[in-house]
């Protein structure tokens, strides 16, 4: 039976307006009734903040300097403007190996070249389209956040609709890897396993090893999937971070050259091997990689100051200061009105003067990279934080630089591998012993803070705890123990006093962040159970 569009939502993006024309007659024949053009990348970033498209049929090549097919793909599926059951089709008349490679990386649904027919379309367009049906009350739990509910419905779905078992099996050992439910995504990856040896479940399976820092077990998984499929393009990127672990960091670079030969347009590829290159003082490759993100990262929702300001610090290792000062300037250009990126450029700026004797200039620097950290309420890159104590400590400003470091220990405090950063750079500043000293005793300062807070828990002073929590978190974004004693104590309270949004609210986004920071935490685990539970119960009515 044909598929109705009557109600299908369709978007199509191509910079040819006869293309258009032609596309929306097709579709409109095919009976639907809801159809937008539009011209460019930026106008489609737009209509998909503002509507929900069931069907995005997009070029990919959509004008010189403007964004391409490839970037809208990758921009709306960071940002989440297309859900698991959007359809993305990729339309070109273009079929070069890079084209091909970066715009599969981001795995539209489909890829058709042109010139397109009706049939074509449509047949492939109702084949993905039974594929993904039956998705939506996952769909509506994964965007509530509520994922073991979401976990709980696939493995549902998965029983009672056998034909699209893969799909739910898949989905359901993804959610399990974001939550850090690690061993429930194991056994469903070992299923999958068992009735086929396909390369996802194979990705999936190394991810685990890899997560559970079984680093071994991880780089012969990734591996074997390379041997299998040399444009398996993710298994070469986790291969990296693999032997980055393992510390094998020159290996780690060549995995990641090998990948960008496949496929030159991925931007965080270049910038990964832009900072390994950086480290393992192989400025050239650092230069050509940092140079490559920042040329096709122009229009990339990915675009940063770490490329910019990796470059010019490796142009300063190759004593190219001139070339250092510039780059940096074209930062400020490229980036102006975002603080966040001015405060990055600041830094460098800092370091670049500093090695320069300009110490005036470097100042200069520091004061306005200091005033704008304190008026942020976003975080920075820890590098940048310590990169900024770094330029303290080298002006005489130890106090200060003692301060910015102080800081990452706080945030960082259960993280051995920032903790050894941190004690590196009092090293490197000849504080070695000082800064042992300063580290322990920030790290006690944090188990004290902590230790108030649960001790109001423990009383039962609740709405204390919250607001004592609430206090510290919004100093320590990345704290896990704190953001998840705070995200306790909201929790702790709906269930005696009953929820409301603005609590479900705030302890949502305190889960949030000790998800990314490790969602493996047993305490998450469980609080996250806690959280669903209140989210699907029935308000307290008013007395």
């Amino acid at each position: 039976m044909p598929i109705d569009f009557k109600h299908k939502n369709f978007l199509v993006i191509d910079d040819l307006a006869d293309f258009r024309r032609g596309i929306r007659k097709m579709i409109e024949s095919a009976g639907a009734k809801h159809v937008v053009d539009v011209e460019d990348g930026e106008s489609a970033i737009k209509e998909m903040q503002g509507k929900t498209y069931d069907i995005i049929l997009c070029d990919y090549n959509l004008g010189p300097g403007k964004k391409d097919g490839q970037q809208v793909l990758e921009e709306a599926k960071y940002r989440e403007l297309i859900k698991y059951s959007t359809i993305f089709v990729m339309l070109t008349a273009e079929n070069t190996m890079a084209m091909v490679m970066g715009a599969v990386e981001y795995q539209p649904d489909d890829y058709l070249i042109k010139p397109i027919n009706n049939a074509v379309l449509f047949s492939r367009i109702e084949t993905i389209m039974k594929r993904k049906e039956d998705f939506e009350d996952i769909e509506e739990a994964i965007s509530n956040k509520e994922y073991m509910h979401a976990i709980s419905l696939c493995g549902k779905h998965a029983q009672n609709n056998p034909k699209n078992i893969l799909e739910y099996m898949r989905l359901k050992s993804n959610l399990c890897l974001t939550i850090g439910r690690y061993d429930e995504a194991t056994a469903v990856y070992e299923k999958v396993l068992s009735m086929r040896e396909l390369p996802w479940a194979k990705m999936g399976m190394g991810k685990v090893y890899f997560l559970t820092k079984s680093y071994l077990q991880a780089k012969e998984m990734f591996q074997s999937i390379i041997e299998e499929n040399k444009t398996f393009m993710e298994a070469y990127d986790w291969l990296a971070k693999t032997l980055k672990e393992m510390e094998s960091m020159g290996e780690a670079q060549k995995v990641l050259l090998a990948a960008s030969e496949l496929s030159p347009k991925a931007i965080l590829r270049h910038q990964a091997i832009g900072e390994i290159s950086y480290e393992i003082k192989d400025y050239d490759i650092a230069e050509e990689a940092f140079k490559s993100a920042i040329e096709i990262g122009h229009n990339s929702c990915f675009k940063g100051p770490s490329e910019y300001t990796g470059l010019a610090k490796t142009f300063l290792k190759k004593d190219s200061s001139d070339e250092a000062l510039s780059i940096l300037s074209d930062a400020r250009e490229e980036f102006k009105g975002n603080n966040n990126a001015i405060l990055q450029t600041a830094i460098t700026e800092g370091i670049a003067y500093k090695e320069l004797d300009r110490d005036e200039e470097a100042e200069k620097a520091l004061d306005e990279a200091t005033k704008l950290l304190d008026s942020l309420s976003t975080k920075i890159p820890v590098e940048a934080t310590m990169d900024l104590a770094k330029v303290c400590f080298k002006l005489g400003k130890k106090e200060k630089g003692v301060e910015f470091m102080q800081n990452v220990v706080r945030n960082y405090h259960d993280n051995e591998k920032v903790i050894k950063k941190v004690q590196d750079v009092f090293d490197e500043v000849e504080l070695q012993e000082e800064g042992k000293i300063i580290i322990s005793s920030t790290k006690s300062e944090i188990v004290e803070l902590n230790n108030k807070g649960v001790g109001l828990v423990q009383k039962g002073n609740l709405e204390e705890a919250i607001d004592y929590f609430k206090k510290a978190a919004s100093g320590l974004p990345e704290s896990k123990i704190i953001n998840t004693n705070a995200a306790q104590a909201i929790i702790m309270h709906m269930k005696e006093k009953g929820k409301s949004d603005q609590h479900m609210y705030q302890a949502l986004q305190y889960l949030d962040r000790v998800k990314k920071i490790d969602p493996s935490y047993k305490q998450y685990q469980s609080l996250l159970s806690l959280y669903e539970k209140l989210a699907s119960s029935s308000p307290v009515p008013d007395k």
